[in-house]
């Protein structure tokens, strides 16, 4: 958007921030058209302050976006990303509708006379004055004039130095030159206020640049006050309570049931797939150029990329490392789809891999004597030839392994712990060995083969997808459940069709739902909804699903009685650390003023001093961390003196400054414009920020895209 990066020379240097730079681009770019009266089109996927955001208008952003992300990436948006983007055009033209608004309701507009004015005068806009400069940088003002006064002109980059410009009408110029003097206007009404003040910048500059170093001594109530010297009263929690009441305040909150249709392959998925890639096999057997099959037909195209065992699935793994350099190998499904394989190159790599299989015995207690007896027996038996995965399913204790028959795959050196491979890398292929000792038990091993090749693939993959039908049919049936749903209960139904009810719970303001991720539209229909309504099913990721309202509570503040229980560590705690405060200010008054504060050391042993180092105020303090109040109270000493008691994170501190590098005018007037430019940046972007958040709050905001996105 380079109409909202070049600002007016003679305007003050401003840095609009990127948000406003988007939502006024859009604005303007979109024709103003906050109405939302579109081509005559009827059908809406929301509303602000009552007017329409149609389909159409909201589909044609979303492609713009979903077509720019592809061209990023590469790739076409996956349905999460799809999802993100469907939010972001929402929230784009949520912004773009209520910043349009607001330039109605403040009456921004740019006179033809201010226009003409800034255009012919000295120092004309950028946007134009740049097609009448030459390469050596002269103006041709003449030419300039000239043309500019054939309002159908039409302009185009008479260097060649910009791609992207095209060839323009000047009218179109016009247009743009009206629309940026507009955003100046709109700019200087709502950072009219934002100011950065030479306070602001000194304090900034000195908390980044002045380093402090301290002795500090902490007054840590946990260990100096007891819990039975301490009585907390009633009144004491009542009060407690009472001053921090907005901690106990909680929003609106909704308990949802819902249960889950997740997508997945069908068997008809699988044998289309399947049939798609035997397909590029066939022709791969023909002679065509096995790489240009990888661009053309592979969901992840790759080429010319090494492996070593253990690194391919185990079905990949060893169709590939079975091949002869130069075949072709496939298709070979796995978990991640299927696959075809050319073997560019074999050849001897540094490292030796091996496969093993083992059996655990984990040793405890005094059953130790009868485990290292059933170990030496499970060796004796492998070693005679009894079947080491049926031994491993029957005796291992290491879980799922055990039930894959013991087996660990394929391994290098420095994957296992040392006993274990010492013993592994021993053996030949076919051994077994052991028992072998390690931190987990004694382990029963069989070497199940040794290599060192490594092997350079051309590769094709082709994810099983779920297929369009394959996903109605999911979609049918969470229509179906949420139907039955309504005419029967949520869990009735949810039982007689073997699916999980699962639970969770969100806040009125939130957008996320936990077990679910971000999804707006579930929270507005659960926040309109009575308690036991049942939704139409939403989209999630790889698939939908079907909620029901089980509790609903309004915004509010927790009741004392309630709270009373959980407060009393609390006020115990504020208690202990007034105790611990009067204990600092005690040993405080048996210092002298040129008395250091190591002195403590004799006056209170179970206080110990210790030094921060160096340390600025806007850094972590060592042996301290951040705490706001330690800070306010260095910077505000003397070098030599020691504070009052500090009241910090931690519990209470007596802090004396041993030095400060003091402040460096001469620094800081050198830095002080950078300073002060970022930290009006910085200043505008939160106030910009907060502007379009409070228009929101304001604005009567109906989201329906749940009726055209499921």
């Amino acid at each position: 958007m380079p109409i909202m990066t070049r600002m007016r020379d003679s305007m003050p240097l401003i840095l609009f921030g990127l948000l406003i730079a988007f939502l006024i681009t859009i604005v303007f770019e979109w024709g103003m058209d906050y109405l939302g009266i579109r081509g005559g089109q009827q059908d809406y996927v929301g509303k602000v302050n009552g007017k329409k955001i149609t389909y159409r208008e909201f589909s044609e952003l979303l492609k713009t976006m979903s077509d720019n992300a592809k061209a990023q990436s590469g790739q076409e948006p996956d349905e999460a990303m799809t999802r993100e983007l469907r939010d972001q055009a929402w929230q784009s033209i949520v912004n773009e509708r209520l910043v349009a608004e607001e330039i109605k309701r403040l009456g921004i507009t740019v006179s033809d006379q201010e226009l003409r004015d800034w255009v012919f005068g000295d120092n004309p806009p950028q946007e134009l004055r740049r097609n009448f400069t030459d390469s050596t940088g002269n103006f041709n003002r003449e030419m300039y004039e000239q043309v500019l006064t054939n309002p159908n002109q039409y302009i185009q980059d008479p260097n060649g130095r910009d791609p992207n410009f095209g060839v323009k009408k000047l009218q179109d110029f016009e247009r743009m030159l009206r629309q940026q003097r507009i955003q100046a206007k709109l700019q200087s009404l709502i950072l009219a206020s934002v100011r950065v003040t030479d306070g602001e910048l000194m304090q900034r500059f000195a908390d980044g640049s002045v380093r402090y170093d301290a002795l500090y001594a902490l007054f840590d109530p946990s260990l100096l006050v007891k819990d039975a010297d301490v009585q907390v009263t009633d009144e004491d929690l009542r009060s407690f309570y009472t001053e921090n009441i907005d901690k106990y305040k909680f929003e609106a909150s909704r308990k949802l049931k819902y249960v889950l249709f997740l997508e997945s392959a069908s068997k008809a998925d699988t044998v289309a797939r399947r049939k798609d890639m035997e397909d590029v096999a066939a022709k791969a057997k023909s002679g065509l150029d096995f790489l240009q099959l990888v661009y053309t037909y592979s969901d992840r195209p790759d080429s010319g990329v090494v492996f070593h065992r253990g690194e391919l699935s185990a079905a990949l793994d060893n169709a590939v490392f079975s091949a002869s350099s130069g075949s072709v190998v496939g298709p070979v499904e796995d978990q991640e789809g299927l696959h075809l394989v050319k073997v560019l190159e074999e050849k001897t790599g540094t490292n030796e891999y091996i496969r093993a299989a083992h059996i655990l015995l984990p040793l405890s207690g005094p059953d130790s004597a009868a485990v290292k007896t059933l170990a030496a027996d499970i060796v004796t038996r492998a070693r005679a030839g009894k079947d080491f995965a049926a031994l491993a399913r029957e005796f291992s204790k290491d879980g799922s392994n055990a039930q894959s028959g013991g087996d660990l795959g394929w391994f290098t050196k420095g994957r296992m712990v040392p006993a274990f491979e010492k013993a592994a890398f021993a053996a030949r292929a076919g051994e077994v060995v052991g028992p072998v000792r390690t931190p987990f038990g004694l382990h029963i091993i069989k070497v199940l083969g040794r290599d060192s090749r490594e092997v350079k693939l051309a590769h094709v993959l082709m994810k099983i997808t779920p297929s369009s039908q394959s996903k109605n049919d999911v979609a049918d049936r969470a229509k179906d459940f949420a139907y039955n749903a309504r005419e029967s209960e949520f869990n009735k139904e949810a039982q007689g069709t073997g699916l999980e009810v699962r639970e969770t719970q969100i806040q009125e303001k939130s957008t996320v739902i936990p077990g679910i991720g971000i999804n707006e539209a579930v929270g507005h229909w659960a926040f309109g909804a009575k308690v036991g309504a049942v939704s139409d099913p939403y989209t999630i990721t790889n698939g939908s699903a079907v909620f029901s309202v089980a509790e609903a509570k309004d915004a509010g503040v927790r009741p004392f009685d309630e709270l009373k229980e959980s407060l009393k560590p609390l006020a115990l705690q504020k208690k202990k650390m007034e105790r611990a405060k009067l204990l600092a200010a005690d040993a405080r008054e048996k210092l002298s003023p040129g008395d250091s504060l190591t002195k403590l050391a004799g006056i209170s042993p179970p206080v110990t001093v210790q030094s921060t180092g160096s340390f600025t105020a806007s850094g972590v303090i060592p042996g301290v961390g951040r705490d706001p109040e330690f800070i306010g109270a260095v910077s505000g000493l003397k070098v030599g003196r020691i504070s009052p008691p500090v009241s910090g994170v931690r519990g209470a501190y007596l802090i004396q400054l041993l030095s400060s590098s003091g402040f460096d005018s001469s620094a800081f007037a050198a830095q002080k414009e950078m300073l002060r430019s970022r930290t009006l940046q910085e200043k505008r972007t939160r106030f910009l920020s907060e502007w379009i958040t409070r228009l929101k709050e304001k604005a009567d905001i109906e989201d329906k895209r749940d009726v055209f996105y499921r």
